[in-house]
């Protein structure tokens, strides 16, 4: 890090990118510098932070803020609250019990309970938890989830990550 005070990872994995954080990074970095911040805050971009469905993202270190949904529009806003350092943008902040979060936490831990499932199940499930396709596809990707062959077609399983991630060791 250098030595800076702050590091801001903003996520340009795919969904991310899609969703503008090429803008946001780039604009980021360009305001810090107009600020005279750029010295003390580093701006790097990263792959994904694994909250594809709620990007752009960014990680404010040592902090531990994350922020979703983060937009251009966004940024005077929190370039003040990464001057001061001691206030996150509380609208943008994620946090273990945020509404993203419970319908995660609540889609995994009714999956661990149902698990095995088939594929198509699975994506039923997510779906009614208001996921698509692509964000099923992600959680494979990631690691989330696995895919394995079972009796009667593939098979949808829980990972350790995804059971530490949410709380769900016990479960299942």
């Amino acid at each position: 890090m250098y030595w800076c005070r702050l590091h801001v990872l903003v996520c340009t994995a795919n969904h991310c990118t899609q969703k503008g954080a090429q803008q946001v990074a780039a604009r980021l970095r360009l305001e810090l510098k107009r600020a005279g911040l750029d010295a003390e805050i580093m701006v790097n971009t990263c792959d994904s932070i694994d909250l594809c469905d709620i990007g752009p993202n960014i990680v404010v270190y040592p902090q531990g803020w994350i922020y979703r949904n983060v937009q251009v529009s966004d940024l005077p806003e929190l370039i003040e609250s990464l001057r001061a350092g001691d206030r996150p943008v509380e609208r943008l902040l994620l946090r273990p019990d945020s509404g993203d979060e419970a319908r995660r936490r609540a889609l995994y831990r009714e999956a661990v309970e149902q698990e095995p499932l088939s594929v198509e199940a699975f994506a039923a499930l997510a779906e009614r938890y208001g996921f698509d396709e692509a964000w099923v596809a992600e959680q494979a990707r990631r690691g989330f989830i696995a895919r394995k062959p079972g009796e009667g077609g593939d098979r949808i399983t829980v990972t350790s990550k995804a059971r530490h991630r949410y709380g769900l060791e016990g479960a299942g």
